[in-house]
């Protein structure tokens, strides 16, 4: 079984597709059914759905209950997060050795609030 991607509600489309930009997604394709703009982006991680509704009152924070955050191999965590900040994003955990995942992690927020991970095995391998 294969993880298709994860979708997230954004309250600004073109702030989002800035910022995941920024980070080495790229568009893939989209579509909009009963309203919802929904565009996909993708990078060697993985891929997310973005949904963005213009008439949605609800707000967008995520729900800490739901998820707690959405991690990405990547082969420099450091430079991902530097982009991030670049791009208006902001790093909650600074990157540091996770002993027990065995894994060099830093964590930072979305301009919607979703917490992602960007990780790389100590031991080299993706």
């Amino acid at each position: 079984m294969d993880l298709a991607h994860v979708a997230l509600w954004v309250s600004d489309l073109d702030r989002s597709l800035a910022f995941y930009n920024a980070l080495g997604f790229e568009r893939t394709w989209s579509f909009t059914a009963d309203g919802v703009e929904n565009v996909y982006v993708a990078a060697d991680a993985g891929e997310l759905q973005l949904r963005h509704d213009p008439d949605r009152t609800t707000p967008i924070a995520p729900s800490r209950a739901d998820t707690d955050h959405v991690a990405f191999v990547v082969e420099d965590v450091d430079a991902v997060l530097e982009r991030a900040r670049e791009a208006g994003g902001s790093v909650v955990a600074e990157p540091h050795v996770v002993e027990a995942a065995d894994a060099y992690a830093g964590f930072l927020e979305d301009p919607d609030g979703h917490t992602l991970e960007f990780l790389s095995p100590l031991d080299g391998e993706s």
